[in-house]
């Protein structure tokens, strides 16, 4: 059940509180306070699509959380509109909340007529202040002091006063932050959460307020930042020094760095310190290049991971390699890391990567590479990749090897990854396939082959035509959530039932409704034809086969669906832009309540992979999931799963590999009773893997020839279910 009350103040303050949970439920109360991104300026329907509604949702039951943005306000009392000066200020400390989440800063970096910028000597004070004026109402309050959201000067349609002004202002944020940071740093009951990185261009609206889709992101950041089990405080500098090692301290992408030695003549080693560490202190160990594409590390360390290096520089993976590992990995033991750490190998870090992962599976979390080296042979020794003479000669140094022994022997890691694979070790894996230095055949594929015959489980994001450079999975978010799985910290988002943030009721094929409205017309829908035996559920591809406009198939129509299904009556409750999540949502919202048909026809999936970048591992989750809820909320219906169609026109497409993951693992779903699993691919592709005239050029949405290929492979199933 979910309600909104709301106050209208000064300001266009809108306060909407999220209620989840029934009576008699204590839940956690959470204010959301800000300016107009908290509040929701721009956006066309507040009550839905504002950062803190979809966070309630994201929270669930156990939290309350209400909406206390005020456009216009400052973190700084002396500005022109201090937060804390508002009337939505006193109504917050007379709430009394539990967890305070609090965004201010865009405003604060003004100068001309609003000339706030003058005061920025006092953020550290200000932020002080509000922290004290709220533990002043709630002492066990816990704060989430945010980073403003970027401004981003690069959003379509701005003027060129407007990139000037959020230019100038955008250079500002960094110093806010670094307040924040500092404060947050001093109070237990305080949590710095970087937002900087957090929206996409497509996701504001000014380059500065989001879209409901920007709305989204904060919501599911913050959501993150909550749920995450945190670790006891630890003072690394006190636990280093305790051990007789003095580190150097210093900054890192703005997270706490010591470097230092394991010996007065040892290797040089990093650590890098999170905010707050995740429950059990998992870390991320970086092998070579420390600091190279650091999206993936900067990441986890927002998310609770440390982060780890130790000088491996020209030893190759060698048994020295292994020695100075294992004893960086003694060191953190006794700090009270996790025993299991993620090892990112990048190129020739590779070879320590697969070193560790053969000698010690057991004390392997995961394994993350990167167009790494395999095979020496290949590089630095130039078979088939790029020749390094200096490399290749002190490889054969290292080793103490001949040209005869190498060429021999130069593949020999590879010879072990049978033990990490059996272990359970889940292997990452980025690839460029058009590679030239580390031919990947010989290397990244070549070990995902052999992962794969030992019983091992490998994820690949093959990157089409990228050679060796740039390294990184951009975005990273699909490796980071893939990361916390192996740690035991993950939360599937595809299994999140959560309501859509899509707006675009046009391009969508919904006029200028949203998909709230929809929701609402498909459950009016099902109560006016409590009768139905037949109705399809998923995302465009399943209303595609009506259009949002009359969902019903007719006896008279012109349509496929018409033609095949008009005697039925079957009833198309597709929604554009839907995934497995949303789908989740819409039948916990009683999306079938009023009718029990006897055949549900289910198709979902691709926007999860196409748009949400879902690997194939989730998506499967998330199928299951809507099986589950099906089996659960409509026993009575025989449910025909259709696997996700094909994604992309050519069969290089890389979103192709994680569709293979998805109808690998939900196969198994038809031997349940009840259910018939289609994979029904090959009625879309030809010979050699393209995508046919029954899909449209998008190599997404399917042809009106598409779609009598699908009803016609289902209608004899059909038929005899409902004993026509």
């Amino acid at each position: 059940m979910n309600r909104f009350l709301s106050l209208a103040h000064r300001f266009r303050l809108v306060a909407f509180v999220v209620l989840l949970a029934g009576p008699g439920v204590t839940q956690v109360r959470v204010a959301c306070l800000g300016d107009s991104i908290t509040q929701g300026a721009l956006l066309n329907d507040l009550e839905h699509d504002a950062y803190p509604v979809q966070l309630g949702w994201r929270l669930g039951a156990g939290y309350r959380v209400q909406n206390f943005g005020v456009g216009g306000r400052t973190l700084l009392r002396g500005a022109d509109l201090p937060y804390m000066d508002s009337s939505a200020w006193k109504k917050l400390l007379e709430w009394q909340p539990d967890l305070v989440v609090v965004i201010l800063g865009s405003n604060d970096t003004c100068e001309g007529k609003r000339g706030n910028w003058a005061h920025q000597t006092e953020l550290e004070v200000d932020a002080q202040a509000l922290i004290e004026g709220l533990r002043g109402v709630n002492p066990k309050v816990r704060v989430l002091l945010c980073s403003p959201p970027p401004m981003l000067v690069a959003a379509a349609g701005l003027s060129s006063e407007r990139k000037q002004d959020l230019t100038q202002r955008g250079g500002r944020l960094g110093r806010i932050a670094q307040a924040l940071m500092s404060v947050a740093g001093q109070h237990a009951s305080a949590r710095f959460v970087d937002l900087s990185r957090v929206l996409k261009l497509q996701q504001v609206v000014d380059g500065v307020h989001p879209n409901p889709f920007g709305a989204e992101a904060i919501a599911n950041r913050i959501a993150e930042v909550i749920l995450m089990p945190e670790a006891q405080p630890l003072d690394l500098l006190e636990a280093l020094g305790a051990r007789g090692i003095e580190p150097t301290t210093t900054r890192y992408h703005g997270f706490l760095r010591f470097d230092f030695k394991l010996a007065e003549d040892g290797p040089a080693c990093t650590l890098v310190q999170p905010h707050r560490a995740s429950r059990g202190r998992p870390w991320l160990w970086r092998l070579r290049f420390f600091g190279h594409q650091p999206a993936l590390e900067l990441e986890l360390l927002e998310r609770g991971f440390h982060l780890a290096y130790v000088d491996l520089a020209q030893l190759f993976g060698s048994p020295r390699a292994l020695a100075r590992m294992e004893a960086l990995h003694g060191l953190l033991l006794e700090l009270g890391f996790s025993s299991r750490p993620v090892l990112l190998g990048m190129s020739r870090g590779g070879l320590p990567l697969l070193a560790w992962g053969n000698a010690h599976p057991a004390e392997t979390a995961a394994l993350v590479g990167d167009n790494l080296v395999c095979d020496l042979r290949t590089w630095p020794g130039g078979q088939g990749g790029k020749r390094s003479d200096g490399d290749w000669q002190r490889v054969l140094a290292e080793y103490k090897w001949t040209e005869a022994e190498a060429a021999a022997r130069g593949d020999f890691l590879l010879g072990g990854v049978e033990a990490p694979a059996k272990a359970g070790v889940p292997l990452l894996l980025v690839q460029g396939l058009a590679d030239q230095v580390v031919p990947p055949l010989a290397n990244g594929l070549r070990l995902a082959k052999l992962w794969r015959a030992a019983g091992g489980s490998v994820t690949l994001w093959p990157k089409a035509g990228q050679d060796h450079h740039p390294h990184g999975l951009h975005p990273p978010s699909p490796l980071t959530r893939e990361i916390h799985f192996a740690c035991g910290l993950g939360r599937n988002p595809a299994t999140w039932a959560v309501p859509s943030a899509e707006y675009r009721g046009h391009p969508a094929g919904w006029g200028g409704e949203t998909w709230w409205r929809q929701l609402e017309r498909l459950r009016n829908l099902g109560r006016e034809q409590p009768q139905a035996e037949i109705v399809f559920l998923g995302d465009s591809l399943t209303q595609g086969l009506t259009g949002a406009v009359d969902r019903i198939a007719r006896v008279d129509g012109s349509r496929p669906i018409d033609r095949i299904l008009g005697q039925t009556k079957a009833l198309s409750l597709g929604l554009s832009g839907d995934r497995t999540e949303h789908l989740l949502f819409r039948i916990k919202q009683g999306a079938l309540a009023a009718c029990d048909p006897k055949v549900i026809v289910l198709q979902i999936g691709v926007n999860n992979i196409n748009t949400a970048g879902h690997t194939g591992r989730e998506v499967a989750e998330g199928i299951r999931a809507v099986v589950d809820l099906l089996a659960q909320e409509e026993p009575q219906a025989h449910v025909l799963l259709c696997g996700p169609f094909p994604v992309g026109i050519q069969p290089t497409d890389p979103r192709r590999v994680a569709l293979e993951e998805v109808h690998a693992s939900i196969a198994d779903l038809g031997d349940r009773s009840g259910v018939t699993y289609f994979d029904l691919r090959p009625l879309f592709l030809d010979e050699q893997g393209k995508a046919t005239n029954a899909m449209r050029q998008d190599g997404i949405h399917l042809s009106g020839k598409g779609e009598e290929v699908w009803l016609g492979a289902l209608h004899p199933l059909i038929e005899s279910l409902i004993g026509g």
